[in-house]
């Protein structure tokens, strides 16, 4: 059962991450392209993380893939935050701006 739960897990990551790659190609703008590689690496690595975290329970390798699980929960979007914040500062203006509210 543990089994059929993880390859389950594994073909939603592998749908997410071919989504995100999609993304990657057909997004108008820097934005979202950012936006489109943090879903990628969060949800289908995480996800993929998770999976091995189940087939592996109780076993050594369980709390050092829980650790990546949590690192990668927190530093990727922390990461795309500060590039897209330098970019905006070096003057990237996203596609199709209505109102700049960043703008001091």
């Amino acid at each position: 059962m543990i089994d059929i739960v993880v390859q389950v897990m594994l073909y939603i990551s592998g749908i997410f991450a071919v989504i995100g790659s999609l993304g990657l190609i057909r997004f108008p703008d820097f934005y979202t392209r950012t936006h489109a590689a943090t879903m990628l690496s969060v949800g289908s690595v995480s996800l993929g993380l998770l999976s091995l975290f189940i087939a592996t329970f109780w076993s050594v390798y369980t709390l050092k893939i829980f650790v990546i699980i949590v690192f990668n929960l927190f530093t990727n979007p922390t990461a795309t935050h500060a590039i897209a914040e330098r970019a905006y500062k070096i003057g990237i203006t996203p596609k199709k701006l209505v109102k700049d509210e960043m703008k001091t």
